[in-house]
């Protein structure tokens, strides 16, 4: 039996080596009586040239130890010409991290998070407390103009902003770096603005955890409404600057605005015009954020919208289940359609479209808009005639009179039908959706469902419920047997005789 040759050593066996190599150098470095300039300049200069036997993260890490001991011990301060050597390649070290941002932005972050908590505690002369600066230079780097910031950067600075201290001095910067030209000149900059505006979050969770980078930070008191006043000049310097753009900034513009904004400005009703504006001038995705922001409005500064029944109608279409924000359309018509004091022929339109679409909709889209039909059946209680019309009519009957054409869901003759469509899917192969659509054989819950917990269900999840659930009957043959006999064209008949 031949032995196996030796393996020739590859990359991933050579990094360990390095990183332990860079590891027993900097304690080298850190453990001498004085400090070695010239070994400092040394991991500088590895991470500036990036040789391919060494990691820029392993680097980094190094560089974080050597940088946050060298603080402790006041290194950095004096006139010296050591103590200025050794904070130009403190600063040049910054200068690197920040080049790396966008391509190594976990472990950039993450060190030039931790040497900012050092240079808090032990303050650079003439600066004295939280070195804001540093989040101003790491702020101006993800708002490049280039390209946009990779998502995973953004990510990662997001984290560092559910704490206050860090939260707080990211809007104070903000107020400075809206993009100078109007966003439909500059969209990627825009863009990225968004983005990092998009992290800022004043929700009640992050307020209530009370975390902070620099623990000494804690002392002082988090100024809420500082903070929501900020937003305020932040979202109006915006909107000067949003005249023209792009749908995808637009899109992008509205989530901020729903998600991050909407809830502290100070005069919400001047969204007004262009929630108005979004709702009749796009339809999709923009129309239904625009959507969202008007029932806020509704909901909390009492305007009235005629014709929001009419838009919420028309946005339940067959392209709506490939919508990213097709959820968010379930919730809000689920609210809209919350009252009882609706009228019959509306609400009628609107179970006959959800229904209708059930038809050609993906799986887990199908159950959802099965348990709403069941749910406005409940509320509207008149509403069920269309299930006993539905049971009542003849098989060959293929006349309705509801008109899914017609844009307005009063003029749709939706009440004069029926809801067979329901009866249909129950003939779905899919066991969950067709168990679903059953409700109609009996008499209807005296609940209603719970839909929040369907809206994220995807099709492979239906899929795995089904190969859980233990089957009640099993199929052994494809032809009902009707006596002892076999069944006829059996394959086993050509070759066997029974006796």
């Amino acid at each position: 039996m031949k032995r196996p040759a030796a393996r020739k050593p590859e990359d991933h066996e050579e990094e360990p080596l390095a990183k332990k190599q860079l590891q027993t150098k900097a304690n080298s470095l850190l453990n001498a009586k004085d400090v070695d300039t010239k070994a400092l300049k040394t991991f500088v200069h590895l991470l500036k040239d990036r040789p391919d036997h060494v990691q820029p993260a392993d680097v980094m890490n190094v560089l974080e130890v050597i940088f946050k001991n060298l603080l402790k011990r006041r290194a950095l301060d004096g006139s010296e010409g050591k103590s200025l050597k050794i904070r130009e390649f403190y600063e040049e070290t910054w200068l690197l991290l920040r080049e790396n941002l966008l391509t190594e932005s976990t472990v950039a972050l993450k060190v030039c998070f931790q040497l900012i908590r050092a240079e808090a505690k032990h303050s650079l002369a003439p600066r004295k407390g939280w070195p804001a600066y540093r989040i101003r230079e790491i702020l101006e780097t993800l708002l490049g103009d280039k390209e946009e910031t990779p998502a995973n950067a953004l990510t990662n600075y997001g984290k560092y902003c559910k704490n206050l201290d860090v939260l707080d001095i990211t809007i104070k910067h903000l107020v400075d770096l809206v993009p100078a030209k109007d966003f439909k000149d500059a969209p990627i900059q825009a863009m990225n603005f968004l983005h990092l505006l998009n992290l800022v979050d004043l929700g009640k969770s992050v307020l209530n955890a009370a975390e902070y980078h620099v623990e000494t930070i804690k002392l002082k008191t988090f100024n809420l409404e500082q903070c929501s006043k900020r937003l305020n000049d932040i979202w109006a310097a915006v909107m000067l600057k949003s005249s023209g753009v792009e749908e995808r900034l637009h899109r992008q513009m509205l989530v901020v605005l729903l998600e991050r904004i909407i809830n502290h400005l100070e005069d919400p009703i001047q969204l007004t015009d262009f929630l108005m504006d979004s709702l009749h001038q796009f339809d999709g995705p923009i129309a239904l954020l625009a959507l969202q922001g008007l029932f806020t409005l509704m909901q909390k500064q009492n305007i009235t919208y005629p014709d929001v029944y009419e838009k919420l109608y028309n946005m339940f279409y067959p392209r709506m289940f490939y919508n990213k924000y097709k959820a968010r359309l379930f919730y809000l018509a689920d609210i809209f359609l919350t009252s009882t004091h609706l009228p019959e022929n509306l609400v009628a339109a609107f179970v006959k479209r959800l229904a209708r679409l059930a038809l050609q909709s993906p799986t887990e889209d199908a159950v959802i808009m099965i348990r709403f039909v069941c749910n406005l059946l409940l509320r509207h209680t008149g509403l069920q005639k269309l299930i006993r019309s539905s049971q009542t009519a003849a098989a060959d009957e293929i006349s309705d009179p509801y008109d899914e054409q017609e844009s307005n869901p009063v003029k749709s003759q939706a009440i004069n039908s029926s809801l067979w469509e329901i009866t249909l899917l129950q003939k779905h192969a899919v066991p969950e959706v067709a168990n679903a659509a059953r409700f109609i054989n009996a008499s209807l819950p005296v609940m209603e469902h719970e839909l929040g917990a369907l809206l994220d269900r995807k099709e492979c999840n239906i899929f795995d419920d089904e190969l859980q659930s233990k089957a009640k009957q099993f199929a052994l043959n494809y032809e009902r047997p009707k006596s002892l006999a076999l069944p006829k064209n059996e394959v086993v008949t050509k070759y066997w005789d029974l006796i």
